[in-house]
């Protein structure tokens, strides 16, 4: 063995003591369409991810998703504008 350390870890910084979780002042905002494919795909991550196991609903998980990627929820997103559709 190399002395407990593993094969690409020479670059990543050694952090000796966990980090605080960032708190947010509000909650993340969902867009007020989702398209169809998007909550098929995002269901379907959610059922086979194990979320339920987590005793999480499926709208927590859609926040989630929204505070990590707002554009995951809505492609068409833009922080400049308004959300559009295709309507």
């Amino acid at each position: 063995m190399n002395g407990g350390a593993r094969v690409g870890d020479e670059g990543l910084p050694q952090v000796d003591t966990p980090r605080r979780f960032p708190i947010v002042t509000g909650l993340p905002r969902l867009p007020l369409m989702i398209p169809d494919e998007i909550l098929d795909y995002y269901g379907w991550v959610f059922c086979q991810g194990g979320f339920l196991n987590l005793q999480m609903t499926f709208e927590q998980f859609l926040s989630v998703v929204a505070a990590v990627s707002p554009t995951g929820l809505c492609p068409e997103y833009d922080e400049s504008g308004p959300v559009q559709t295709g309507d």
